[in-house]
């Protein structure tokens, strides 16, 4: 029986087994992108890495859809799903990126790439407190000594 938005021809198509070759072809490559995945995981790459990586996990995600999942015998509606959902996750990712990577440079926290202030310096006394309050000892040094109290 064929479901709803298929066509007699994809039914056809359906019913005809193919060779497991493909299936391996398709999880060498997915071992491959995994491997390469893990390798650029470990290197530094602070201008690109998280781009590369979400490239490596598309193209993972979309060769598991279309050939685990056999959208790609399907036509139609199924495909016109599966691009606009593509669509929406790349915009999802593209916005925000773009809204960091376009911002004023002050609003960005200390210390990030974005960022061209230098985090704060945090000390070793345990007089700082919790907002970093508090006298250093290199404070002491240029200043009066305290006046005595009465």
């Amino acid at each position: 029986m064929a479901i709803a938005n298929e066509s007699h021809q994809e039914e056809k198509n359906m019913n005809e087994h193919h060779g497991a070759g493909r299936y391996w072809l398709i999880w060498g490559v997915l071992l491959v992108l995994t491997v390469v995945t893990v390798v650029t995981g470990r290197m530094h790459l602070p201008s690109f890495g998280l781009l590369l990586a979400i490239v490596i996990a598309t193209v993972k995600g979309t060769l598991v859809t279309l050939y685990f999942m056999h959208l790609a015998e399907h036509q139609g509606v199924n495909r016109l799903i599966f691009a606009v959902s593509i669509v929406f996750v790349i915009l999802a990712l593209v916005i925000p990126m773009a809204d960091l990577g376009t911002r004023f440079r002050g609003a960005n926290p200390p210390g990030s790439q974005y960022s061209d202030l230098q985090p704060p310096d945090i000390g070793t006394g345990a007089q700082r407190g919790r907002f970093g309050g508090g006298i250093r000892s290199t404070d002491l040094k240029d200043s009066p000594p305290p006046a005595p109290s009465h």
